[in-house]
């Protein structure tokens, strides 16, 4: 990706968002957070969206360090977007999640887990339009191999239970 496919993010929060280290990636998705927000007050849903486009190819990237990325970005977004504007980006917020559930990568799917319970917190019942998917992928969740991935799928199972 160049930089333009960035935009409007710049490519040292994208580097910084896709850095194996868990606390460089969590810096740069609250840079993304302040961004969104500042979009967000000049009425500028256009960057939004292509905001949530950038990290949504982030997650469908051979890289797992790009897709852990990806992830935590789009739950610092939903996160900007809070409750007024969330319900109309809940879909494209929660597709690529949903998509890493397949992951063969137990930590992607570990951060697919956190990512859906900030969007399910943030966006409440505007996820119920995906209700059918997000039961399925609560299902296979609960017998995932991976233990903290299983934990991780408790307290979203918790939180939506709240919604439905």
């Amino acid at each position: 990706m160049s930089e333009n496919q960035y935009s409007p993010l710049t490519q040292t929060v994208v580097r910084t968002l896709t850095d194996k280290l868990y606390e460089k990636r969590k810096a740069a998705a609250l840079e993304i957070e302040k961004q969104t927000k500042e979009l967000i007050k000049s009425n500028n849903m256009a960057d939004v969206e292509k905001i949530i486009s950038v990290l949504e190819q982030l997650t469908t990237t051979p890289n797992g360090n790009m897709r852990k990325g990806g992830l935590i970005g789009l739950a610092a977004t939903a996160i900007a977007l809070g409750s007024k504007h969330s319900a109309v980006y809940a879909v494209k917020l929660l597709e690529p999640v949903f998509t890493c559930f397949l992951d063969h990568d137990s930590r992607v799917r570990y951060f697919a887990c956190e990512s859906l319970y900030n969007i399910v917190k943030v966006c409440r019942a505007s996820v119920l339009v995906k209700f059918d998917e997000l039961f399925n992928i609560l299902w296979n969740l609960s017998s995932d191999p991976d233990q903290n991935v299983r934990n991780g799928s408790e307290l979203l199972d918790r939180l939506v239970k709240v919604f439905s």
